[in-house]
């Protein structure tokens, strides 16, 4: 090999920094290497995209031949070749800039490079021509600035000022050190396909980028593309872009006519696809070597080897019909051979759009080994709960053993022996949970003896509820209680106009609670007085199951909510060997029962625990809804959201909602039925608005952040639901959720000694309807509840911009919302907030990893699975198995999705 005819010194010879003598040298050494005919190939692949660097090792390599050393011979610079034009290089203009050199000369004036004294960086002056000194050149050139501003990106030469100087208007923009793509195409032929490729992605990102902002460029072309120094393509000259909004029409045709599309030539609107068409120009000639307008054969006779993807591309640009033509530039990177659409958007600075994300091949779904761990997790997960739900669980530790018909035709036969035998016309029942000293009265007894307490169900925690009424029952809540709308429940309506009797019942059909509002006619013809009319008490005594002897009369401090005459109390116990105190009120009005209470079901005061857990409770959803409203305006205003996406999210909020009044309302022949449907529309539309909000708040900056999450999450959306990868996530969050619940939270409550979980309630147990409503309110709670929690971790992240420090913000949140959930006291407080903070972290990780839609589906069926422990020898057991059998058939199919579409894979793989 020759020795290098140049010494250290000349790497600050010339334009040369040390950095770049370095590469130069290394292309130069590589050089000598190559036989003698294929250097200058080799060095013009090794230099694509910068000029100087091609210079300098053109200029070694002839140094080399001769002998000359490179000192010897002229500085090689961008300015050297070309004359000094008006301005000298020395002169300092508008006291700033002083110029180093003209770099060139265009159609709209003279471009020299100068020195930004005040910044001291290199820039680029762009002078426009006396002989353009008209006012719509100058109404242009100001365009250029106020317009080419507004592009910020790598991509894109950067546009700094407007000035003038001795009478002329000048443009200071980035200087780029290198040459335009038509310079190279001219110097080398065609760009190296990997090449072309890499230019393509760029272009398009550059391109994107002005583009939303409402940016057409109007004049690409080659001459119009700079390669820098850093061999990265740069889009320059907006001098004739124009907002899309304000372009006039007699300005339609301006720009290059070779670079034209069809429509701009024809003076019709220029709209981005026209700039996509300038662009299929373009890449013809990166990819061919050619222009278009020099050739009439097809890319692929030009260049044999072409991939046929590129050649659709490049045809589709250049449709004569716009609507045939890509819709983005985003969309013409996405059908580049191995094209990651979303990596380059977000390189680009760039919000992927919808479709883009839905488009993605990027991610695959799980292996088929992954999918069979993943549904093994679950069946393992649903053999525990086999396990632990009667051990854990609220129905399981004071198991529920007579169907609710059974104790409502036991609290009738109540009411027929206190006299009251006339026919209702309208009744209702169910079971309701949970009394409101549950669980803190636990804390007065050993873990030993919590069991026992609460199977006896004296006092009870869950309990049955009975009411009748001489007419209808016509609820009256706008809000839902319990989740149920339009919905007959033991406090709706009030139990307030005469003829109304309500009954509570223990679960094994005790009586715990009478309240009737007595009538004439109720037993009695209103004659006679109390004194006459001895009440018996003894028969309330043995409708609640308490034995008389163990019971002392005492004063009544209870005033009963309705007429009576009568007041009674007692003090003793629920049983011999039970030393807690137990109190009985009872009012009797000419003879009958109107009032019993036994003990304090639902008056005593609720717990400091549960008040703050319910002022928690409220703040969080509070923020959720004022913080999306904001969010959601804010993303409406700049443009950026999913508005197909967020319609049917909000209408499937409106749809389960509505679905659910129709399945469990008390529907009413009658004018109130009316009344009824606005009510339960109303309510449908809120929970549907405030879903849609909720989205619109969330699914831009998540979609900006971590788009991939939302690629299973769209396609679903769009009906693919047996795509692998939509199959993969909810397979994932089935896993997740039912791991999750019986494999560390019950085994973790059962460790720690905490109350038994209450959920099944949250679902309803009355009847299948009520079973089948549940789920849904659980399903809608839970996404509302999840939606809710990524949108704090964005509202964070705008607040903090540390994406870890606005996931544990989130956390902590969270675990503030779990304040005493596995009981009162220090040991259990502290296992609470680490269980939530723990349970956050991991739903956070799943949305990372798998996306929104495997997040929603453990939300979903963690609140639904939870509703639905599999507690066997049960009346409702059949309910739960369905239920739970219904999560593991969902996994089961996902397994065999993702199995099939491997198989097929592997079989076109082979063929």
């Amino acid at each position: 090999m020759s020795s290098l005819p140049l010494d250290s010194d000349a790497a600050t010879h010339g334009s040369l920094t040390p950095e770049r003598f370095a590469r130069v040298r290394a292309i130069f050494e590589a050089a000598l290497e190559q036989p003698t005919r294929d250097r200058q190939g080799f060095v013009e692949g090794a230099c694509v995209g910068d000029a100087v660097l091609l210079r300098e090792v053109e200029a070694m390599l002839a140094a080399d031949a001769t002998g000359a050393p490179l000192l010897d011979r002229p500085a090689s610079t961008p300015s050297s070749s070309a004359p000094e034009g008006r301005f000298p290089a020395g002169t300092v203009l508008a006291g700033r800039y002083r110029i180093l050199g003209r770099l060139g000369q265009g159609g709209m004036g003279e471009v020299y490079r100068a020195h930004d004294l005040i910044l001291n960086q290199t820039v680029a002056l762009k002078f426009l021509a006396p002989a353009h000194l008209s006012e719509a050149a100058l109404a242009r050139f100001r365009n250029e600035v106020r317009i080419a501003r507004q592009v910020s990106h790598p991509n894109v030469c950067r546009v700094y000022d407007l000035g003038m100087v001795e009478g002329l208007h000048f443009l200071s923009m980035e200087y780029i050190d290198g040459e335009d793509l038509a310079s190279l195409l001219r110097r080398i032929g065609r760009l190296p396909q990997d090449k072309a490729i890499e230019f393509t992605r760029k272009i398009c990102a550059g391109l994107g980028a002005a583009h939303e902002r409402g940016v057409l460029h109007r004049d690409l072309k080659p001459a119009n593309i700079m390669i820098d120094g850093r061999g990265q393509p740069r889009i320059t000259d907006f001098g004739l872009a124009g907002l899309a909004a304000e372009i006039p029409l007699s300005d339609l045709r301006s720009g290059t006519p070779a670079y034209m599309s069809p429509e701009q030539k024809a003076g019709k609107d220029v709209t981005i696809r026209s700039d996509l068409y300038s662009l299929g120009l373009v890449l013809h000639e990166m990819f061919t070597g050619k222009a278009r307008r020099e050739t009439q054969s097809s890319p692929s006779e030009l260049v044999k080897d072409l991939d046929p993807a590129i050649e659709r591309l490049i045809v589709r640009c250049l449709e004569e019909d716009p609507k045939r033509r890509p819709s983005t530039a985003l969309n013409v990177v996405m059908a580049l051979p191995g094209a990651d659409p979303i990596a380059a958007a977000l390189a680009a600075g760039e919000t992927p759009s919808p479709e883009m994300v839905a488009a993605s091949q990027e991610k695959e779904g799980l292996s088929p080994r992954a999918a069979v761990a993943c549904v093994t997790l679950v069946a393992i997960s649903l053999a525990a709960c086999l396990f632990l739900a009667p051990r854990t669980t609220l129905p399981g530790v004071a198991p529920l053993r007579v169907p609710p018909d059974g104790l409502a035709f036991k609290a009738q036969d109540m009411l027929r022996q206190f006299g009251y035998s006339e026919a209702p016309r309208a009744t209702a029942y169910g079971f309701s949970c949970c009394a409101s000293y549950f669980p803190d009265f636990l804390d007065g007894y050993e873990p030993s003896r919590r069991t026992a307490v609460l199977a006896s169900h004296q006092p009870p925690v869950s309990y049955f509820w009975y009411r009748q009424h001489r007419t209808d029952l016509l609820p009256n809540q706008f809000f839902p209680a319990d989740g149920k709308t339009a919905t007959v429940t033991m406090d709706s309506p009030a139990n307030s106009e005469p003829g109304m009797i309500r009954v509570v019942l223990d679960p094994n059909g005790r009586l715990v609670r009478l309240d009737v509002r007595p009538w004439l006619g109720a037993g009695t013809d209103g004659s006679g007085s109390a004194a006459d009319i001895k009440p018996d008490w003894t028969a309330l005594f043995v409708a609640a199951g308490l034995d008389s002897s163990l019971f002392t009369p005492v004063e009544p401090r209870e005033i009963p909510p309705m007429a009576f005459d009568t007041g009674l109390a007692w003090t003793g116990r629920y049983s011999a060997d039970r030393p807690e105190e137990v109190r009985v009120e009872a009012a009797f009005w000419r003879g009958q029962p109107v009032f019993l209470e036994v003990g304090r079901l639902g008056s005593a005061p609720q717990s400091v625990r549960a008040g703050a857990n319910g002022f928690v409770t409220l703040v969080f959803v509070l923020v959720v809804l004022v913080g999306s409203l904001l969010a959601a305006a804010r993303n409406l205003r700049l443009g950026r959201v999913d508005r197909s996406a967020a319609a049917k999210f909000g209408v499937a909020g409106f749809a389960i909602v509505t679905a659910k009044w129709v399945i469990e309302a008390r529907h009413i022949a009658g004018p109130w039925e009316t009344a009824m449907l606005v009510t339960a529309l109303s309510w449908a539309l809120f929970v549907g608005g405030a879903l849609w909000v909720l989205y619109i708040a969330i699914e831009p900056q998540v979609r900006r952040h971590w788009p991939d999450s939302l690629i299973s999450w769209t396609r679903f959306q769009g009906g693919h639901i047996r795509n692998p990868l939509v199959a993969s996530h909810l397979l994932a969050g089935i896993a997740a959720a039912e791991a999750f619940d019986w494999l560390v939270h019950y085994p973790l409550r059962l460790w720690i000694s905490a109350p038994p979980d209450s959920a099944l309630f949250l679902g309803g147990v009355s009847s299948f309807a009520e079973f089948v409503t549940g789920r849904l309110n659980a399903g809608v709670t839970s996404i509302f509840g999840g939606m809710g929690f990524v949108l704090l971790v964005v509202l964070f992240r705008l607040a903090v911009r540390k994406l870890w420090l606005a996931d544990t913000l989130a956390c902590v949140a969270l675990s503030l919302l779990g304040l005493g959930y596995f009981g009162n006291d220090l040991y259990r407080q502290i296992a609470s907030v680490v269980f939530f903070t723990g349970a956050g972290a991991l739903w956070l990780w799943l949305f990372r990893r798998f996306g929104l839609l495997s997040f929603l589906t453990a939300l979903v069926i963690l609140l639904a699975g939870r509703a639905s422990p599999l507690i066997l020898d049960t009346w409702f057991s059949r309910w739960t198995l369905a239920a739970q059998g219904t999560i593991l058939a969902v996994a089961a199919w996902a397994v065999f999705v993702i199995l099939s579409f491997n198989e097929h894979r592997n079989t076109e793989s082979v063929a």
